[in-house]
């Protein structure tokens, strides 16, 4: 029996038949409903990243399929979300080193089943609001994080899904200004537009520091969401606007081993964001000062615990579709091969004149729920 896969081949994405596994001892069986294309993907197929796997994918809900033996903590009808991060075995890593979502069936090795990477969910969280479930916990990671230290003002480097996310969610959440850094007018435009009445400040990146001067040395903690080809900058931005009166750094997007900011030289930008592989709380975090104002405090992670990406899915259920907003794209498998294509082609984020915030392809459509 086969099932069909969005394979890529160098940058090219197509769909292929590939023969269905059956799982073998601890192992399991899902079929994903509907997965998003994330910018980690994007980065992979842009030869950004060098990571193997052909099949790409990790965030959306899935359905248990078949189990093998030994395997208890799910069975067959279970709803569940993968946590694609393995705190303790990096040969586990879904969609990068081992085959992701973007496929009709996926068998999910015995390492992470026995790890609890295999995460239940509600039945009535909708199938395209389900692919939100690990950023939401991503930025629900990086929103504790930074309150450790006190801000009254939160700084947003990236305006992509991460960006938007987490600009939306400290809206809601209040407390902070929140304030979201755009590359370009693209993404200022369609943000302002579609999270209008939230009190968003938006503003581009060589805006930064005229608004920055605005705010009578408030101090503020500054989250960075780009990918990492643009995280040192991101951070560089954020401190030469708001100088000292930055109090916390927390880096979401990637880091090359061997990054480093000017303005914070000794800083293992790296090394911090590996420290909190899986989440963990309080996390590892590394202080820097210069003796000319208060000290920096710098977190970033690689993934979340199960327990926050349970804790994301009920937040989505209680939000009734205000993050679905950000999913600006929904299609069919062969659509929305399509779209990925045409996006790396053109090497944006702008196609057909519209700015692709979240493509999310429906995989199983006898599955979903939300249809």
């Amino acid at each position: 029996m086969d099932h069909i896969a969005i394979q890529r081949v160098g940058g090219h994405s197509e769909l292929a038949a590939r023969a269905t596994p059956s799982p073998g001892p601890g192992e399991v069986l899902l079929a994903p409903e509907a997965v998003s294309l994330c910018g980690t993907d994007i980065q992979m197929l842009r030869g950004l990243r060098d990571d193997p796997s052909p099949v790409l994918g990790h965030e959306g809900a899935c359905r248990v399929v078949a189990v093998g033996a030994g395997v208890t903590r799910v069975r067959s009808g279970d709803r569940v979300v993968v946590n694609p991060t393995h705190p303790g075995d990096p040969s586990f890593l879904l969609g990068h080193n081992v085959d992701g979502l973007f496929q009709q069936r996926v068998r999910i090795a015995e390492s992470a089943v026995s790890a609890g990477l295999l995460v239940p969910i509600g039945p009535t969280l909708g199938s395209g609001t389900a692919t939100l479930v690990e950023p939401l916990a991503v930025v629900t990671y990086a929103a504790q994080c930074l309150a450790r230290s006190s801000h009254e003002e939160l700084v947003i480097v990236g305006d992509g899904l991460i960006g938007n996310l987490a600009a939306l969610r400290a809206a809601l959440s209040g407390g902070v200004r929140v304030t979201l850094v755009h590359g370009g007018d693209a993404g200022l435009d369609w943000s302002a537009k579609h999270l209008a009445g939230h009190g968003i400040r938006h503003v581009r990146a060589d805006e930064l520091e005229t608004l920055a001067g605005e705010g009578e040395g408030r101090p503020v903690a500054v989250l960075v969401g780009t990918h990492r080809d643009r995280t040192v900058d991101g951070i560089d931005l954020a401190r030469g606007a708001f100088g000292g009166a930055v109090r916390a750094m927390h880096v979401i997007g990637g880091v090359y081993p061997d990054s480093v900011s000017r303005h914070f030289p000794g800083i293992d930008l790296a090394g911090v964001r590996a420290a909190n592989t899986g989440g963990p709380l309080p996390p590892y975090s590394v202080s820097w000062s210069d003796g000319s104002a208060a000290a920096v405090r710098f977190t970033g992670n690689r993934g979340v615990t199960g327990r926050a990406l349970a804790e994301a899915a009920g937040e989505l259920e209680r939000a009734g579709g205000r993050y679905d907003v950000l999913l600006t794209h929904r299609r069919s498998l062969g659509d929305g091969v399509d779209l990925m294509n045409r996006m790396i082609a053109t090497r944006g984020r702008v196609v057909d004149d519209e700015l692709v915030v979240r493509l999310v392809i429906d995989m199983n459509e006898d599955l979903l729920n939300d249809r």
